[in-house]
Parts: C-alpha cells; sequence; structure tokens
C-alpha cells in the first residue's frame, strides 16, 4: 500500500495551528516573525500586535528586553550561542494575569538569507493547584542541581575509599593464597593485612553513602498537609549536612544554635526541608566565598517554633522585599534558580498555618524567620505518643 492517495496538510502554517502547544519564532532584533493559534489564543491580543511585536512586549509587558543575567534569554542563549533550552517563565496572557510557561526554545538558521531565528514551543502550566505541584517539581530540581557538585563531591570520597580498600584486599592475596602480614611490603605495613578492617571501612563508607542519598530522596517526596511527624531539630541538621557540601566548596561558615527542648511537630517533613533548604541556598547565594557566615537557629516561643536563617550577605533592596515572595522574581545573577522557590515555600508554610517573614538591609545581611505553629492538641494525639514511645524503646 503506498500512500499517494493519502491528501496531507503540506502547509506548515496549518499543521503548528492544530497542535496544543503554542509555537512562535523570534529574530535576532526580539520580533515575532511567526506565532501560531494556541499562542494567539492564549495572550489573548490580535496578530497585527503579534506579528512583528517584540517579545519581551507581548509576554513580559515589559518596555526593555529581559535581562539575560538574570532569567534565559532566547535571543541570547538560543540564537547567540547556539544552544537548546528548557525553561519556566512567567507570561502575561488574557485577563492581564501571569502564568506559568514551560518554553523549548532551538535555533533555527536560515541558509537562503543567513538569518538566525529562535523556535519557542510554549506549554502553559496554569495557574491553579496542579500548576503548583509543577512549579514545586521545577524548583526542587533546581534545588538539587545547585546541591549536586557538593553532593557528588562528598560521594566520591567514600567511594575513592572503597576502591582503596579493595585494591588492599587484592594485595593480601597471592596466586596462591593468603599473604601473611610478615610478608606484605613496605607499602602495605599500616594495617597490614587485616581483612576485617577493609571490610568495616567499606561498610562504614556505604552506609555513608545511603546517609547523603537518603537526605537527598527526601526532597522528591511528596507534600502533604500535616501527615508526618517531625522533629524540627532533625530536619534542619539534615538540610544543613545537605548544604554543608556547598558551604565547605565557597569555604562558607555555618553556625548553628539549636533549642533542644523544641516539640515534636505535625507536619509535612518533605515540605519543611524543601523551605529549609531553599532559603539556605539562597543565604549562602547571598554571602561572599571565604567571608561567609549563615547562621541556623530554633526557639519556641509560646505556640510557635521559630527557625530562624541569618546571613551576612549583600542584604536585600527595600522594595525589593516586598517582591520577593512573587512567582519568577529573581535577581540572583549567579543562579539557575526558577524564581519559584521563595513563592513555593510561603505557600508550603501558609498552607499549613505558618508565616514566613523578612528582615534585611542593604550590605549588612538578611534574617528570615519561619514560624510554624504547635497544635495544642498536640500531647492528645495518638500516632505522636506511639512515635516518641518507639524513639525510646
Amino acid at each position: 500500500m503506498t500512500n499517494q492517495n493519502i491528501n496531507l496538510p503540506l502547509n506548515a502554517t496549518d499543521i503548528l495551528d492544530t497542535i496544543s502547544d503554542g509555537v512562535i519564532v523570534i529574530d535576532e532584533n526580539y520580533k515575532i516573525v511567526y506565532a501560531n493559534k494556541r499562542f494567539l489564543d492564549d495572550a489573548g491580543i490580535p496578530s497585527a500586535e503579534v506579528i512583528g511585536g517584540y517579545c519581551y512586549k507581548v509576554s513580559h509587558f515589559r518596555d526593555e528586553p529581559c535581562d539575560p543575567l538574570l532569567e534565559s534569554c532566547s535571543i541570547e542563549e538560543v540564537i547567540k550561542k547556539g544552544k537548546t533550552v528548557k525553561v519556566i517563565h512567567g507570561h502575561y496572557g488574557r485577563l492581564n494575569k501571569e502564568i506559568a510557561v514551560e518554553i523549548n526554545s532551538s535555533p533555527f538558521y536560515d541558509s537562503k538569507t543567513g538569518k538566525k531565528y529562535a523556535v519557542e514551543v510554549l506549554r502553559c502550566l496554569g495557574n491553579g493547584s496542579n500548576a503548583h505541584l509543577k512549579f514545586n517539581l521545577s524548583q526542587r530540581l533546581s534545588e538539587v542541581g545547585l546541591l549536586a557538585e557538593g553532593v557528588a563531591h562528598e560521594i566520591n570520597n567514600p567511594l575513592n575509599n572503597i576502591i582503596a580498600s579493595i585494591d588492599m584486599i587484592k594485595m593480601c592475596f597471592s596466586e596462591g593464597g593468603f599473604v601473611q602480614n610478615t610478608e606484605i611490603s613496605n607499602v602495605m605495613k599500616e594495617g597490614g593485612c587485616d581483612l576485617k578492617k577493609y571490610f568495616e571501612l567499606m561498610k562504614q563508607e556505604i552506609e555513608r553513602c545511603k546517609d547523603i542519598t537518603k537526605k537527598l530522596l527526601i526532597l522528591s517526596s511528596p507534600v502533604s498537609n500535616s501527615t508526618d511527624i517531625v522533629n524540627v531539630n532533625n530536619s534542619l541538621e539534615e538540610s544543613i549536612a545537605l548544604l554543608s557540601f556547598t558551604a565547605n566548596k565557597k569555604n562558607i561558615m555555618i553556625r548553628k544554635n539549636l533549642v533542644q527542648d523544641i516539640p515534636l511537630i505535625s507536619f509535612s517533613e518533605a515540605g519543611l526541608r524543601q523551605v529549609l533548604l531553599n532559603i539556605g541556598l539562597n543565604a549562602m547565594q547571598a554571602v561572599e566565598e571565604n567571608s561567609g557566615i549563615v547562621y541556623f537557629i530554633t526557639k519556641k516561643v509560646n505556640e510557635y517554633i521559630y527557625i530562624m536563617i541569618i546571613d551576612n550577605g549583600h542584604g536585600i533592596e527595600q522594595e525589593d522585599i516586598k517582591k520577593i515572595f512573587n512567582p519568577f522574581f529573581s535577581k540572583n545573577k549567579n543562579s539557575n534558580s526558577t524564581g519559584l522557590g521563595l513563592s513555593i515555600s510561603l505557600s508550603i508554610i501558609q498552607s499549613l498555618g505558618g508565616s514566613i517573614e523578612v528582615r534585611s538591609k542593604k550590605d549588612l545581611g538578611t534574617k528570615f524567620v519561619v514560624k510554624i505553629p504547635v497544635k495544642r492538641n498536640f500531647s492528645e494525639n495518638k500516632a505522636i505518643k506511639e512515635h516518641v514511645k518507639n524513639q525510646i524503646e
């Protein structure tokens, strides 16, 4: 059977108008030269105002191009550098409301004219609860990415020790069997052929790797509403352990003052750790290498647990403090962050009855205060009593 009798639409414009994602083509001068029907529908703007219009004006309502140091720009990354990028942006569509849009952007070169273009495929994530889950996932991936180098280095050390132990064990065996300590060369003098020692070392290093990956895996757990029994200090300690990999690399000092009588709470542990990790990462990005200090403090005030994260960084401009919890707001030039972290953190804490306060002074530092409510009927909760009993036993 041949396809000669099948009538296919050969017009690329007609084909692109049938897909469910928006598609636009942008030239080197930031002008939109093509937009499919879905993009026009989502934007709620007539075609005559889109085609030939500047992308930053149409999608962001700005009078000048986006700053490439603050967010990924197709002109800078795709046209000028020839990269393929995938990012989440905030676009203004119908009713002038900002919505989340996932953008896949690829370069296109017209060999006939010699011009370069960026082809963007845009998928609307929406602004409801489903969109929030996608924002959350995107932010977690961003956080893990920021931690990845430090974590990889930390895991690499025990793996090297395991390999060294295996090499030593191999040296303890000759072709004919086990080599006694007295027959070991100088390189084997320290410890000799103490196989028990090498196996114990390998076990310890494997447990160390498992502990690191366990801390990371908690970030992938779904954020639920008050389903976990959480020790705030433990969650903070393990979050600090992940952050310490990055801190050590940049020679940033971490200081802790955790009050020991903090009660257990009913909370989302995955949500709490995500909040702590995000604010902690922000603090480390705000301080200078070799001189930065980040403080982690806990205390109980009336019916609330306070978690304070304080840095001696460059601070936040007063006019920006009100904006930092807005989706997509970011002024961090050294991060690939989506700009969603603090917005999601506030949403998580507020959904569970808490709050986040910020105080900052330019060039002096910033203080975040996370307030978590302690439920008054806590002592009557049988599940918590059972948990405490098991911990003691």
